[in-house]
């Protein structure tokens, strides 16, 4: 839970394994559920960020991604709310082993 689209309350953050429509292969997505008018709604049924989404957690507003590349390096990475969806805001590391990423990732 967390305020990601900076409206004064929470959403839903859910880590999803699964295909979509744009990326069809199944792997590891987040999607955000916002109350409106009693009800849940999807705010963004995200198909990727950057990288290969390993883990996540929501920190000051934003997403911070856990990700690799695929060749066995990771990086850490915060996304925020744009208008449509999440966008890159910094990176915190790249092109590292697992255990350097998960320092920043904790951070």
């Amino acid at each position: 839970m967390g305020d990601i689209d900076g409206d004064g309350r929470p959403e839903a953050i859910v880590g999803v394994t699964k295909r979509t429509r744009f990326h069809p292969e199944e792997a590891r997505r987040i999607f955000i559920f916002k109350q409106v008018k009693g009800k849940v709604r999807p705010l963004w049924l995200g198909s990727r960020l950057g990288g290969t989404l390993v883990d996540f957690r929501y920190v000051d507003g934003k997403i911070r991604a856990l990700e690799t590349d695929g060749t066995g390096l990771y990086g850490v990475a915060d996304y925020q709310w744009s208008d449509f969806g999440m966008a890159f805001s910094r990176l915190l590391i790249k092109s590292t082993d697992k255990g350097t990423a998960l320092k920043y990732f904790e951070l």
